[in-house]
């Protein structure tokens, strides 16, 4: 088969596994073409064409930063046609990670480039996306062409349909196809390290950092952390535009040495080692800044469960009782004190140790090469 793959990028995401999944099983034709998100440092676009999974082509675009954003949009729509037409190839299946790609796909579809399109869609946000009302409605509009018009829809997590119908009308059988295919993790491939190993009283976070992660709120408790653990470390992965207030946060209460802002690690399984080396994982979602995260499927706790460290998070993931129940994590409040205490007591040998075996072992439902071969 002939897969094209369209995404905006900031971080990695499910569209990088399954490219990893396709060139593993040796498909004819696997093109991956990315376009930079808006919080990016570029505005560039690549692909990457692969033949029986080995690398055919690559391409980048100069830096378009500093385009306005609806001519940064243009931009990507011509490249995208261009790489796919020039291909020369009929495409047997096109998989757009967001309204817009998807769209792209469904024109693409119409001249008879593209035999079959998947909407994949990672997030929903039944509200407000952006400041401007105008902006929401065409986001909104751009969407549910994609919703209805896809050959296949794809959702990260059972809420999303049925928010859908409740915010947008949009309702199950109005989806040619539709499935739940979530995040997942190539469990096999990652080193699990016991208690007795990880690097001990250790705290790491990997994602996009911005406001409603929450990641203030742990840097605002490490003050109170340190008393009964000095050698306490919060380890930081990831980088975005409220680094730079994260960082100044730290030194204004003097915990600077105590944080470790290790920015984007971009070869994923240097990723997963380096988070599976930790004590602890963390993700304290702000549920009042957050407006997606409740219907999608975050990646990073998987990984972090894959990785066979125990998780503490906020009640916000559809999957999050879940995670508790399975006892290889905690849900926290949006408390100093909570914060504070859950810390203090998932950094413990025997309660770690018994998290790291159970986180392990639930990783195992959401490995990705059964994932991906439910697909095919």
């Amino acid at each position: 088969m002939n897969i094209v793959i369209v995404a905006h990028k900031f971080l990695t995401q499910p569209d990088d596994d399954l490219v990893l999944y396709l060139n593993d099983n040796n498909y004819a034709n696997v093109m991956h073409i990315r376009h930079s998100f808006s919080d990016a440092l570029d505005r560039c676009s690549f692909y990457t064409w692969y033949k029986d999974g080995k690398i055919y082509k690559e391409y980048k675009t100069k830096n378009y930063q500093g385009l306005n954003e609806v001519f940064v949009y243009l931009k990507e729509f011509f490249f995208t046609m261009k790489w796919i037409i020039e291909s020369t190839i009929s495409w047997d299946t096109y998989i757009g990670m967001d309204g817009l790609c998807v769209c792209w796909g469904n024109l693409l579809r119409l001249i008879g480039r593209i035999k079959k399109t998947v909407y994949w869609a990672i997030d929903f946000v039944p509200g407000n996306r952006f400041n401007l009302p105008l902006k929401n409605q065409i986001y909104h509009w751009i969407n549910k062409q994609g919703y209805r018009k896809s050959d296949e829809m794809w959702d990260l997590s059972p809420r999303m349909a049925a928010a859908r119908e409740k915010y947008l009308g949009v309702r199950i059988n109005d989806y040619r196809l539709h499935k739940v295919v979530p995040y997942g993790a190539w469990t096999k491939r990652i080193k699990k390290y016991s208690y007795a190993e990880c690097e001990k009283n250790t705290l790491v976070f990997m994602g996009h950092l911005i406001e409603k992660q929450g990641v203030q709120l742990v840097i605002k408790a490490i003050p109170e952390i340190i008393k009964k653990m000095p050698d306490f470390r919060f380890k930081i992965i990831g980088d975005g535009n409220y680094k730079d207030k994260l960082v100044a946060l730290a030194d204004e209460l003097r915990v600077t040495s105590h944080c470790d802002f290790k920015g984007k690690i971009h070869d994923h399984p240097e990723l997963e080692n380096e988070i599976a080396k930790s004590c602890l994982a963390i993700a304290p979602y702000i549920k009042a800044l957050d407006t997606w995260t409740y219907y999608a499927d975050p990646g990073k706790v998987k990984t972090y469960l894959a990785c066979g460290v125990p998780v503490l998070l906020a009640d916000v993931p559809w999957n999050a009782k879940n995670i508790e129940e399975n006892k290889c994590g905690k849900i926290i409040l949006e408390s100093h004190d909570d914060i504070v205490s859950s810390i203090n007591e998932f950094m413990g040998g025997a309660l770690n140790q018994e998290a790291r075996e159970q986180a392990v072992k639930y990783s195992h439902s959401f490995d990705y090469t059964s994932i991906f071969e439910k697909l095919a």
